[in-house]
């Protein structure tokens, strides 16, 4: 007897639950916007809602409240459902999706923790293969979002890349028609003809003149040498007059006027402009002093600072075009004369030299100037566009396009760049299509997603 009043409550206690569970879910329903359809349009009743909800299949990668019992669109977002997958077993491995060979191997747990070869992580269970066409989770869009948000697509190509950089460079003296007037004995600067940097000079000009009592010191020796006769203190003090910067002809001058001088002229060894004046009127100098620097202005450098990524190629002989806002509208053509063998480390760069041997009238020295390298073409290889790579701290990435609204970020090796385009070595098939604008946004939708699906099959986060 207590046995049957026992099943007859639990009979009337079940359709009471089922009640509460519509009441609630009808409720949670009637908070979604009007424009989606209701179950009960469908000629659901109440408890068959209720019961649907209670297992639902689908539901949205944005607003995880919205639930259904079939595929259709977030009605807040517009994004599609996506199944509910069920959770995994404790222990229990995913299998990758892919064929062909494997690119890398990824750790059971730790999806940031890779390998180029097969192993096992530290509980003995082997890492996951990764395969080229295996991408990381979908995202499913639908047309109207990804019109919205400016998603733009370009397929990858095989092509021959041309190795070409643009970068800056400024306008620079030759180094190599430089020279310096430095006087090789203490004394006084006398007469100074220059008085600015920048001033012209003509060669054979006066520069200063030297008042050194050591020069004239010199000279008499190689007078008294003279009047004694003697060939060999002749010689050493004609010597030592060349060893102290006095030219060749003051010898023949003092044997002809009998006279020695502590005033000796300084003349202009060449012809150019005053790029460097360390020294003033009455001024002392010392042999570790250079007194001037004259710069001939036959021909210009320019310095192109290359980045790094570009600095592999770069070689003497590369072609260069050179661009000036002093010249608008005009290309200088020349070639890079010499690649300096050290890096900046502060910019980064490689220095390539590129020599204007008669440059036009427009270009002065410290001009910044737009420089294109353009170098010899690589081999065959896959290339996107630019923009189309997510770079980051451990890997690269590209979104690939799937078909039918549904994209997923993939793991690559990215090359060298080319212009606009740049080469990837692995992880991406000539033809497949990649995403060029709006990248970032799917990018962070299938990590986000990643990230919920390593919490549900408790798989420890990423250091």
């Amino acid at each position: 007897m207590n046995d049957e009043n026992l099943r007859r409550r639990s009979a009337a206690a079940v359709p009471a639950v089922i009640l509460v569970l519509a009441a609630l879910q009808i409720a949670g329903c009637s908070r979604e916007p009007a424009s989606e359809p209701a179950a009960s349009a469908a000629g659901d009743t109440p408890v068959e809602h209720a019961l649907k909800h209670t297992n639902p299949q689908y539901r949205c990668p944005m607003h995880p409240d919205v639930v259904r019992d079939r595929t259709g669109e977030c009605p807040i977002c517009g994004m599609a459902l996506v199944k509910i997958e069920p959770e995994p077993q404790p222990g229990a491995v995913p299998a990758a999706a892919g064929t062909g060979q494997p690119i890398y191997y990824r750790h059971p747990h730790d999806p940031n923790r890779t390998s180029p070869v097969p192993m096992k992580d530290e509980m003995g269970m082997d890492y996951v293969p990764i395969y080229a066409d295996a991408a990381g989770p979908e995202v499913r869009i639908s047309p109207a979002v990804i019109n919205n948000l400016g998603v733009r697509t370009e397929p990858a190509v095989l092509a021959t890349p041309e190795r070409r950089t643009t970068t800056v460079g400024y306008v620079t003296y030759d180094e190599r028609r430089m020279q310096q007037v430095q006087p090789r004995a203490e004394g006084w600067v006398e007469g100074l003809e220059l008085r600015a940097v920048g001033e012209p000079v003509r060669a054979g000009q006066r520069l200063f003149t030297l008042y050194s009592p050591l020069l004239e010191s010199a000279q008499q020796e190689y007078l008294d040498a003279q009047r004694i006769g003697n060939r060999d203190l002749i010689e050493a003090s004609r010597e030592r007059l060349r060893a102290l910067g006095l030219d060749a002809g003051l010898a023949e001058r003092l044997a002809r006027g009998g006279r020695a001088s502590g005033r000796v002229a300084f003349h202009a060894p060449i012809s150019g402009v005053v790029t460097e004046l360390a020294v003033r009127e009455g001024a002392m100098v010392t042999p570790n002093m250079v007194a001037l620097t004259i710069t001939e202005l036959g021909s210009l450098w320019v310095i192109a600072e290359v980045p790094e990524s570009q600095a592999a190629w770069v070689q003497a002989g590369t072609v260069a075009q050179l661009r000036l806002p002093s010249l608008p509208g005009e290309t200088l053509a020349g070639r890079v004369d010499y690649v300096y063998p050290d890096l900046d480390m502060e910019s980064r760069t490689l220095r390539a030299r590129v020599v204007l041997d008669s440059p036009p009238a427009g270009i002065r020295p410290n001009m910044l100037a737009n420089v294109t390298l353009v170098g010899e073409a690589g081999a065959p290889a896959v290339t996107v566009p630019r923009s189309a790579l997510i770079r980051g701290g451990r890997e690269d990435r590209v979104v690939v396009v799937l078909g039918e609204g549904r994209f997923a970020a993939r793991r690559v090796i990215a090359g060298p760049e080319s212009g606009d385009r740049i080469v990837i070595r692995e992880g991406l098939a000539a033809g497949e299509a990649v995403v060029v604008a709006g990248q970032f946004l799917l990018d962070s939708e299938a990590n986000l997603r990643s990230g919920l699906e390593r919490l549900s099959s408790g798989a420890e986060p990423p250091p």
